[in-house]
């Protein structure tokens, strides 16, 4: 074993530094997301290198990390190890090309040197490790967490001062009936209380395995009309004031905004913020009651968890991660088209209120916006506090847009040693093998490169003017 040297011990004083201002910048869900990262792309190289042993290939080093060595270990003729910046890791098989000089004793091991199946399965090793990883995330995902039961739902949230927080309803809870009507389905929930506006109703609640019932009183927010009424006021808005007149039901609204023709209204949203509109009266008279205002309870519906079994958990995951690779490819391939890169780089130049794309992952604002490792990582570290449900989905899609990212068919990515691999094989006939000369694809490799740093920069730009809301 090589023991610590100054430097590396100096080095490694910096990186638990890093460390402990990550923590402090972001906490322990922003050093659970890196530690993922790290570990996912770890587990990208150790695929090559496994396939690579496999097929006979020389491998010399398998190294987390890049820039300065903190620390690091031989065994037999591959040298593992660490190193400062935690931004991935590689693995050097040797003769990756034809501008490598491999000593002749090693050449019959070199990668260039081997036949297209063992090439061509060392340069998809990456991604399908990826690929596993994904399969094995969900597996664990059904079959200990659980998958959203489609016949069920519980409280997801309880909004502030609604009649649901005033009935003691709790996150986790369990809605059976309401008056007396079976509301299993949320949807059919919506409807029992959009039409009980202002009344008691008995509403059923289980909780932790047992059952009670209580009495509450509906309350009610504008409907399309009822807001309609007062420009700058939204459906779902309640308004609590009028010119600073505390109002509660629709007929105090009425008659307060009787005697003025202008108002200063106060109005708490469906998520519980409350602002001050400056609004009028849009016309007269007010709408009536049964079509101003509707029922509202005050919670957001999830569904329930519920674990599946070996073999359905087994079908779920595969099937899963096929539509994912498919849906990644799809996301990848719309975006680097002209369209999709214009209104990339129009994003940045609006301030980033247009879609967008780099090449980290996906945002949850909208199918075409991807985000830069930045936004990634602050997305990573809302999921992980929000559950393990949450996260894990969040590593599964990760895991498989990055390899399938990788599978792009140019070089560097591993997509590129696919298609010089198999375009060797097809040049390569009675018995001569044909083997490319890398050395033309350097320009086009340095575009690509270019290329990728300007929509990390401009990614990284984007989302810190217009990092989405991940609540």
């Amino acid at each position: 074993m090589k023991k610590l040297e100054r430097p590396e011990t100096v080095r490694l004083i910096a990186l638990l530094f890093f460390g402990v201002v990550l923590v402090q910048a972001g906490g322990v869900s922003m050093i659970a997301v890196v530690l993922a990262f790290v570990g996912m792309l770890a587990l990208h190289e150790l695929g090559h290198l496994l396939i690579a042993r496999l097929s006979g290939m020389k491998v010399t080093e398998y190294f987390i990390g890049f820039g300065p060595r903190l620390w690091s270990v031989k065994r037999g003729e591959t040298e593992y190890g660490i190193k400062a910046i935690p931004a991935g890791a590689y693995v050097r098989i040797i003769g990756m090309s034809n501008l490598e000089e491999v000593d002749p004793e090693d050449e019959s091991r070199s990668y260039r040197a081997q036949s297209f199946p063992k090439r061509l399965a060392v340069s998809l090793a990456g991604s399908g490790m990826q690929f596993v990883l994904a399969f094995v995330l969900l597996f664990f995902l059904f079959s200990s967490i659980g998958s959203p039961s489609p016949d069920a739902w519980e409280v997801g949230s309880v909004v502030e001062g609604s009649a649901a927080e005033a009935t003691g309803v709790l996150e986790g809870d369990q809605i059976l009936t309401v008056n007396g009507v079976d509301v299993s389905n949320f949807d059919q929930f919506g409807e029992v209380v959009r039409r009980s506006t202002g009344q008691i109703v008995p509403i059923e609640i289980s909780r932790n395995g047992s059952t009670e019932v209580a009495a509450t009183q509906v309350g009610e927010r504008l409907t399309s009309v009822g807001a309609a009424a007062f420009p700058g006021v939204q459906e779902g808005d309640q308004i609590l004031s009028i010119n600073r007149q505390e109002v509660s039901t629709w007929q105090e609204v009425v008659s307060e905004a009787s005697t003025h023709d202008s108002f200063l209204l106060e109005i708490e949203k469906p998520d519980g913020d409350t602002r001050t509109v400056q609004s009028v009266k849009a016309f007269t008279p007010l709408p009536p009651r049964q079509i101003a205002v509707q029922g509202f309870f005050g919670v957001a519906a999830r569904s329930s968890l519920e674990t599946l079994g070996f073999g359905p958990s087994v079908k779920e995951s595969a099937t899963e991660t096929i539509e994912l690779i498919g849906t990644s490819a799809q996301a990848i391939a719309q975006f680097f088209t002209p369209g999709g890169i214009a209104n990339f780089f129009e994003g940045a130049v609006d301030g980033g209120s247009s879609n967008a794309a780099v090449s980290a992952g996906v945002s949850s604002e909208d199918e075409n916006r991807l985000l830069s490792i930045y936004g990634v990582a602050r997305l990573g570290s809302s999921l992980y506090e929000s559950g393990a449900y949450n996260f894990i989905w969040f590593l599964v899609l990760i895991n498989v847009f990055v390899a399938v990212f990788n599978l792009i068919p140019l070089l560097p990515f591993d997509g590129g040693h696919v298609v010089i691999a198999t375009y060797e094989r097809l040049r390569s006939f009675r018995g001569r093998e044909y083997r490319a000369d890398v050395s033309k694809l350097v320009p086009l490799t340095w575009l690509v490169l270019l290329f990728l740093i300007s929509l990390t920069l401009v990614a990284l730009f984007r989302d810190i003017v217009d990092l989405p809301d991940f609540g």
